[in-house]
């Protein structure tokens, strides 16, 4: 009955689609094996094979969805940041649904006091600060604890400002765009 089975998935595409359009995209060369299909399950026709599919009383097999991991590439783990504010890479690699976010170039997971939106646990998804970029949230490299700010831009002008303290801070060393903040409630 797998037949039967791609047949109700292109109804359930398309309503409207016709006994020659369904054998077409099958790959049958005539209609007719159409209707074979359906006089074998008992259907007295595509009419009512449609009315059973649309209505819910053909049951389609539950199929889980699926996405290759390999086509969304990993992501490196960032162990910390250099005296320059350059990353150190680990040799983990995140795969799957968080690799899937194709702005974020690295992740780092942030143990630290609360600065900002940031708490202490959460990973970060990061990518390289641009000039132009409209980030509201950066992460400044250091060796010791990278910082988090809030980055203000007001056409040529840019601030960095402590989202705690409100006050202006430097911001001398490699600065990452926080692109995503993951937090794990339990």
């Amino acid at each position: 009955m797998e037949v039967l089975n791609r047949m109700a998935y292109l109804i359930l595409e398309d309503p409207f689609i016709t006994a020659a359009e369904l054998s077409q995209k099958l790959g049958y060369s005539e209609e007719k094996t159409i209707y074979y299909w359906l006089s074998k399950a008992h259907y007295r026709g595509l009419q009512a094979f449609k009315r059973a599919v649309v209505g819910g009383r053909f049951r389609l097999p539950a199929v889980a969805a699926h996405e290759n991991a390999a086509h969304y590439g990993r992501l490196p783990v960032v162990d910390g940041f250099g005296q320059d504010g350059k990353p150190i890479v680990t040799k983990e690699t995140l795969s799957g649904s968080l690799a899937a976010n194709v702005l974020g170039r690295m992740a780092w997971r942030y143990h630290g006091p609360e600065q900002g939106p940031v708490q202490s646990g959460d990973l970060l998804l990061l990518s390289p600060l641009q000039d132009n970029d409209p980030a509201k949230w950066v992460l400044v490299g250091s060796n010791k604890l990278p910082t988090v700010l809030l980055r203000i831009a007001s056409g040529s002008n840019i601030c960095y400002i402590h989202p705690d303290t409100y006050e202006p801070a430097s911001a001398d060393s490699e600065k990452y765009r926080i692109v995503q903040i993951l937090r794990n409630l339990f």
